[in-house]
């Protein structure tokens, strides 16, 4: 796998002062919580990542999502069900030359080999196994392909081989793609754009979504913008790993050092 810019892939940066910068990819375990909370009463083993429109932060949310799954759960699978404009390969520079619609086209019940359309990423921060399924070639009726009984029937298939999978939907406004997927999820998880999605359009979304039938289980806020200093950085250099005690007997001891040099020079 290439150079990849998801934060959950990324090294701990370090302070120039010391410690460490705040992780990122804490947000995502905090996102990760939430949805396994969420699920206490009925358990979440397929989840749909969507939004209003395109370009809300869905598919990001998606891979970093999938990345913290893969350190509770044992296979996770992540899944491109955007199949008019797929991103998840770009995200993890990957290959989408077979993925979804390849799998979907020669899917059978028995027999089927799942591990021919899937991508297993490696990395150091991925202590489990995840797998990927890119959106594979364009299809010219994706809306069909995704509403057809035989993708029902394909995620079911997949649920009996995976612990966890994550599916980044289609955007709902824009196509009709985005229902179909929902439908076949044990729940939905709906981005909302900083400063970028217009109220109206989240409510419609959302409204098409609820009356379908879909467990939608939360909304996940996206895109924003972090102040230059909003920061903070975990320190366990010298004094400051001190307990506060500590650091007051320490700030005494010198004070009185101070003093008696002063009064030596004075006597002087």
């Amino acid at each position: 796998m290439e150079k990849t810019n998801l934060v959950t892939l990324k090294e701990k940066t370090k302070n120039p002062n010391g410690g460490y910068i705040f992780d990122h990819s804490e947000a995502y375990r905090h996102l990760r919580t939430n949805i396994e909370f969420s699920a206490f009463n009925s358990e979440i083993n397929v989840l749909v990542v969507t939004s209003a429109n395109a370009a809300e932060g869905k598919s990001t949310t998606s891979c970093n999502l999938a990345v913290v799954m893969a350190s509770h759960r044992q296979r996770v699978l992540l899944i491109d069900c955007d199949l008019r404009i797929p991103d998840i390969h770009r995200q993890f520079q990957v290959s989408n030359a077979t993925g979804l619609s390849d799998a979907l086209l020669n899917f059978k019940s028995e027999g089927f080999n799942v591990l021919k359309y899937v991508q297993q990423i490696k990395h150091p921060n991925i202590s489990n196994d995840l797998y990927l399924m890119t959106a594979g070639p364009i299809v010219p009726n994706p809306a069909e392909m995704l509403s057809s009984k035989r993708f029902r029937e394909f995620i079911e298939f997949l649920k009996l081989r995976f612990d966890m999978i994550i599916m980044d939907g289609p955007p709902v406004l824009p196509v009709p793609d985005a229902i179909p997927v929902g439908l076949a999820a044990d729940g939905m998880l709906f981005c909302v754009a900083s400063e970028q999605t217009k109220k109206e359009h989240a409510k419609v979304a959302l409204t098409q979504c609820k009356r379908a039938g879909i467990n939608v289980i939360g909304t996940c806020v996206t895109m924003i913008k972090e102040e230059r200093n909003s920061y903070y950085s975990y320190n366990y250099n010298n004094l400051q790993n001190k307990t506060l005690g500590q650091q007051l007997k320490l700030k005494r001891k010198k004070t009185r050092s101070a003093k008696k040099s002063k009064s030596l020079s004075q006597g002087d």
